[in-house]
């Protein structure tokens, strides 16, 4: 499995705002269905961003995270900058994205 992640960065002054959405389902483990089964889980652990091909972040991410999660963050950078996005979850399905800064 492997989606497309969505991402949106500006910079303003010198300042680059990124924001990231992830199509995820996020189960917790501990959510039941209609006939009162725990729904497996399944839930992005971690996350790594880079600009222009060196490691900008690295995060990492639980269960408790929301369905579709919606990510926001700023860094130094410019107009031109490529940001890569990567996440991966814990049934190591991977999660890419990539931009130019506008």
């Amino acid at each position: 499995m492997s989606a497309q992640v969505r991402i949106v960065a500006t910079e303003v002054a010198g300042v680059v705002t990124a924001k990231v959405i992830v199509p995820h389902p996020n189960e917790s483990g501990r959510r039941k269905d209609e006939l009162g089964n725990l729904v497996p889980a399944h839930f992005i652990s971690e996350a790594k961003g880079s600009l222009n091909g060196t490691a900008l972040f690295e995060m990492q991410f639980g269960p408790s995270v929301s369905k579709n999660p919606f990510l926001q963050f700023r860094f130094k950078g410019g107009k031109g900058d490529t940001l890569n996005v990567v996440l991966l979850d814990n049934k190591q399905n991977s999660f890419a994205g990539e931009t130019v800064v506008k």
